[in-house]
């Protein structure tokens, strides 16, 4: 008899730790999805910086070629200006030279 009264509390207790198990299991298969959707909403967040970052660097670059490019023509016109100049001093000395 002991063991027909016992069967039922065995299976009371299983059913209990099975009822556990898959209470648990839900959790977890709920934390993994919040998990998963994390990791994927970080990946665009890091995609998107490496974009951002990427296109910063290109900018920069951009801007110092052009940096580069004012330069020389600022060089250019200065050499431009002071050869007009030496051309002006060489043709007024002529100019003083001749009218002595």
């Amino acid at each position: 008899m002991t063991e027909s009264t016992q069967l039922p509390v065995n299976f009371s207790g299983l059913e209990k730790r099975i009822q556990k198990l898959i209470s648990l299991h839900e959790e977890l298969k709920k934390s993994n999805q919040d998990l998963v959707a994390e990791v994927r909403r970080l990946n665009l967040e890091l995609e998107e910086e490496k974009s951002r970052t990427q296109r910063m660097e290109e900018g920069y670059k951009n801007l110092k070629e052009v940096e580069k490019v004012a330069k020389r023509q600022t060089i250019t016109q200065m050499k431009q200006q002071i050869n007009d100049i030496i051309s002006e001093i060489d043709k007024n000395m002529k100019l003083m030279s001749v009218s002595k």
